[in-house]
């Protein structure tokens, strides 16, 4: 009965163990899609939508946002003790930005090409809400989502780094980070488009130090001997 009770027991940490490395390879992918999205995505503007590189990118960010919210997601379960409710908001704050770019993302790699000719100045008012340009189409609810989701990255992002610097388990300056990539996208209300698109390079770094380090401590039982 101990074999068999250790046997399950071994079972069962290696597949935690299994799960942490998937959500850690997932966030690393998300920060260097992240990162690269931002030197290879076409011009917002009408013309681009019906490209291939238009789609392409959609599709990636589609990708990039699926996988930050499962990184993201595993890295606080890593913590989640520690995280204390700071981690919790902070991940239910951030995890709901990447389920909204999720949404945005598939409308511009699924939908928005197909209305390019039929209500071309709808995709233009799309394409214009995060550069600020005002719409001659009326969007709904839209602009309002593109700004709350807005505010979730930068609340979200920063508690998040903030639990994860306090939680001591995952390295502190990577939570400090990702706490100041979020914060400093404020910036971007004062950086011309597309330069602000240079202030996603930080939080794609801190993603990717927070999953490699979720993949190599998946199987370290204290990890708080390790920092």
């Amino acid at each position: 009965m101990s074999n068999k009770h250790n046997k399950k027991k071994m079972n069962r940490g290696l597949t935690a163990a299994g799960i942490f490395r998937g959500a850690g390879l997932s966030a690393v992918v998300a920060g260097l899609l992240y990162i690269v999205i931002q030197f290879i995505h076409p011009p917002d503007d009408l013309s681009s939508v019906n490209s291939s590189s238009w789609v392409m990118v959609a599709c990636l960010t589609l990708v990039m946002s699926l996988s930050s919210l499962i990184g993201m997601t595993g890295v606080y379960m890593r913590q989640v003790q520690e995280a204390g409710w700071l981690g919790l908001i902070g991940i239910l704050l951030f995890g709901l930005f990447w389920l909204i770019s999720f949404a945005f993302s598939f409308i511009e790699a699924f939908v928005m090409p197909l209305l390019t000719t039929d209500a071309g100045i709808f995709v233009e008012g799309m394409l214009g809400i995060f550069d600020g340009t005002e719409s001659a189409a009326h969007l709904g609810i839209f602009p309002a989502l593109a700004g709350l989701a807005g505010g979730m990255y930068i609340l979200g992002g920063l508690l998040l780094g903030i639990a994860i610097f306090r939680a001591r388990v995952l390295p502190r300056m990577a939570g400090i980070l990702l706490a100041c990539a979020a914060a400093a996208t404020v910036a971007t209300s004062i950086i011309p488009h597309p330069l602000d698109r240079m202030m996603a390079v930080p939080m794609g770094v801190a993603l990717i130090w927070l999953g490699y380090a979720l993949y190599v401590r998946s199987n370290i039982l204290n990890p708080k001997e390790a920092f």
